[in-house]
């Protein structure tokens, strides 16, 4: 019953990204900005999360209310973004894109924390629910074809702000977790940072997922110079997050005796070979094989992330945690990544994914040398 309401949250917040990432640059264009207005546009909340993810989770610990503070920001992005509809030029359009991406940031952040929370006191299987956004990311990207199509680019931002009031609709669904207690809520973001040990987790985590970095902005470009169909590119898209819905809906399955940095190895050794192997511009049919790869490069690995926050992090400052795992991961390493990608793919070509390849292949020494501290330490417990 307890997953019933968690899983419309996630469905819901993905029906948004779903719409918004294929979509949004066909508005912006639509308004009159140009391809690196565009580009500016796009990438401006990236380096939000960095800020402001860290600050909410931290609000989230203190007041231990994540429900709340899921349902106020969604509420305050709602609002904002019906200013978009009268919003005009580039500066308009750029400013209110930033001010919602403050509030839009810790939605994956808080929402992971509250189930990952609940998870600690009840049988919730994570995997399962997170999947929903999965599902609903394929729905909306292809379904909003099929919707927008011969419509006037206006419907796009129609389309967002109705998923978006859906997603408000949804936080309001979510159970609360009761608010902690404790006296180390001033000082969780100093005893993290000070822990070598979650440094070296937010590094290996952050490596394995910003190694996608040239896939997000070049993939699609390189199939095409391959000669590779647009109705084809489009179907290794999906063969992707398919195979990411897949190990999720299985996860707890078949990767139930995988310890959580054993699933980050997992990641990073699926990511060494993939991105290896995109670097030679393989044909078709093995690009097909690569594909199933992502499966693991973010599933995995991002089930691992969650899994040993959840396990090693107290749950007075987990929000911190993750939020730190969001802003590092999702904000610094692949906002550097999605940046410096764009130049690795106009000197390199293909070759840009040999710079992803060595991310993860740094990210498994680090991950290995994480297993091996662990196992000391267990053999040490056991030698007491």
């Amino acid at each position: 019953m307890l997953a019933l309401r968690l899983a419309p949250f996630y469905f819901a917040l993905f029906l948004v990204v779903g719409f918004q990432l294929p979509f949004w640059p066909v508005w912006l264009s639509h308004k009159g900005l140009s391809l690196e207005q565009i580009g500016i546009v796009i990438s401006a909340p990236i380096w939000i999360k960095i800020i402001f993810i860290p600050i909410f989770a931290s609000l989230a610990d203190r007041l231990g209310r994540r429900r709340a503070l899921l349902v106020t920001l969604s509420a305050i992005s709602f609002g904002l973004y019906q200013i978009y509809f009268v919003a005009e030029g580039f500066w308009q359009i750029l400013s209110l894109g930033m001010i919602i991406g403050v509030f839009i940031s810790p939605y994956a952040t808080l929402g992971d924390n509250l189930v990952l929370t609940l998870a600690r006191s009840h049988k919730i299987d994570y995997a399962r629910i997170r999947l929903w956004g999965s599902i609903s990311f394929i729905l909306a990207s292809v379904g909003g074809g099929w919707i927008l199509e011969d419509r006037s680019p206006d419907y796009i931002l129609l389309v967002i702000v109705v998923s978006a009031f859906l997603l408000f609709l949804c936080c309001i669904l979510l159970p609360e977790t009761p608010p902690q207690k404790t006296k180390i809520h001033h000082k969780g973001l100093r005893r993290l940072l000070k822990d070598r040990r979650f440094l070296a987790f937010l590094v290996t985590a952050g490596l394995i997922q910003g190694s996608h970095a040239v896939l997000y902005t070049s993939g699609t470009l390189q199939w095409q110079q391959q000669g590779i169909s647009d109705l084809a590119i489009g179907l290794l898209w999906a063969e992707g997050v398919i195979a990411e819905i897949i190990l999720f809906a299985l996860a707890n399955r078949f990767l139930r005796r995988f310890s959580s940095i054993q699933l980050l190895l997992l990641g990073g050794i699926a990511g060494f070979v993939r991105w290896l192997s995109m670097g030679f511009e393989p044909e078709l049919e093995f690009l097909l094989l690569l594909q199933i790869l992502h499966g693991f490069t973010f599933a995995s690995a991002h089930l691992g992330a969650m899994r040993y926050i959840s396990e090693t992090i107290p749950v007075e400052i987990s929000a911190r945690a993750q939020g730190l795992y969001s802003a590092i991961s999702a904000g610094l390493i692949m906002g550097v990544g999605l940046f410096l990608s764009g130049y690795l793919f106009k000197y390199f070509a293909s070759g840009a994914y040999f710079f992803m390849a060595g991310g993860c292949l740094f990210a498994l020494i680090i991950g290995v040398t994480m297993l091996h501290h662990a196992r000391s330490n267990l053999h040490s417990r056991d030698d007491r």
